[in-house]
């Protein structure tokens, strides 16, 4: 969003609203009132009018607070996509949830909503009877289901998983949520132009907590559990059911174990986490939701957390994924197709990836020749 266009969108947006969201940004940031004043060059009284919207926002005023609060203009004038306020509106969410998360969620969706409306994303098509599985084998059962849908045989391990999310129109950015922070959330971006998925997860989190949130927000995408008025309040359960059998089958599962039996049952455990990426909680229950081991040793090794040394003692190694600040493949690929077709400028572009590139490695754009004009004009003209 360019600078030179916000006078005429301030003018159209409530003030109230751009205060609420000065506030919830500010609060984020971990700043007070008097330090946002102090930061733009303003009176802290006009920063408490202007979070009240009591006071109209100058332009340049809002280029000031939105880059001190490290976030885009497009953050604080755009319409909020319905279901981000939905979200925040739900008097009890199934996850936990904290302001800096619901600010990013916010964000994210409104980034991807605008490059669906662009048409450098496509709608994805959802299955509209899914609902949440209510017993856990119905919750393998979807799992199984989905795998086969995504070509992936019964044994392996899913491999870029922000990538196969994508194929069911889900997209995701790993925010630096802190390593105690939120897991994370997805929400519905619906535009007359098209229907997906976006996701915020904790970057900052360990690998396989990373790709085990990931994958329960898959569940609840693919789910639509939203909208599944008649889920149990055990829906969360079941989506994690359906999380973990997805990342980790159970044919590739006890393959593991079976290649590794003579072998202590800890470094068997450690075997398994490793190839199919999960953290140690998940490996360790899911080697219990398949009777490999009793309730007393999911227990114990639950207790005795491995280090980085146990594992290369046995010679595996992690894949790290998901990463802060990462983000989907086809989301990086939408946004620099938008810049190299100019539906996008430099600055859009750079704030849409988040660090990911900078000016000097975004690609070069083609000199457009005089027939391209002609041509482009003459369609215009239709």
């Amino acid at each position: 969003m360019e600078a030179a266009n916000l006078c005429a969108i301030i003018a159209h947006v409530d003030r109230v609203s751009i205060g609420k969201r000065l506030a919830e940004a500010r609060d984020a940031a971990g700043m007070t009132q008097d330090s946002v004043a102090r930061a733009v060059g303003l009176e802290r009284t006009a920063i408490v009018l202007l979070e009240k919207g009591d006071r109209n926002l100058k332009v340049p005023e809002l280029v000031q607070i939105a880059q001190v609060l490290g976030r885009p203009l497009s953050y604080f004038v755009e319409t909020p996509v319905p279901a981000a306020v939905s979200r925040r509106s739900a008097p009890s969410l199934a996850h936990a949830s904290t302001r800096v998360l619901d600010i990013e969620i916010d964000q994210f969706a409104l980034d991807v909503r605008a490059l669906v409306r662009l048409g450098l994303l496509s709608g994805a098509e959802r299955d509209a009877r899914a609902r949440v599985p209510r017993s856990h084998r119905a919750a393998e059962d979807a799992a199984t289901s989905f795998r086969r849908r995504l070509g992936l045989d019964s044994q392996s391990p899913v491999l870029n998983l922000g990538r196969v999310c994508e194929t069911a129109g889900l997209y995701t950015f790993a925010a630096a949520l802190g390593e105690s922070g939120p897991d994370g959330a997805c929400i519905e971006v619906a535009d007359d132009s098209g229907t997906v998925g976006a996701a915020v997860i904790n970057g900052d989190a360990g690998s396989g907590r990373r790709r085990m949130t990931l994958a329960h927000e898959l569940g609840h995408w693919l789910f639509g559990d939203a909208y599944d008025h008649g889920a149990s309040r055990d829906s969360e359960r079941m989506i994690s059911s359906f999380a973990v059998h997805f990342l980790a089958p159970r044919a590739g599962v006890q393959k593991v174990w079976s290649e590794n039996s003579n072998s202590p049952i800890r470094d068997r455990a450690l075997a398994v986490g490793v190839e199919f990426q999960l953290s140690w909680s998940a490996t360790v229950g899911q080697l219990m939701n398949l009777a490999l081991i009793s309730h007393a040793q999911h227990d114990d090794l639950k207790l005795r957390e491995p280090r980085a040394g146990d594992y290369l003692r046995l010679g595996l190694s992690w894949v790290e994924e998901l990463e802060a600040p990462y983000l989907s493949p086809g989301f990086m690929a939408a946004c620099l197709t938008g810049y190299t077709e100019e539906k996008l400028t430099e600055a859009r572009v750079l704030g849409l990836l988040r660090g990911r590139l900078d000016a000097s490695q975004l690609p070069q754009i083609e000199a457009r020749s005089l027939e391209d004009l002609r041509q482009a004009f003459m369609g215009h003209g239709g």
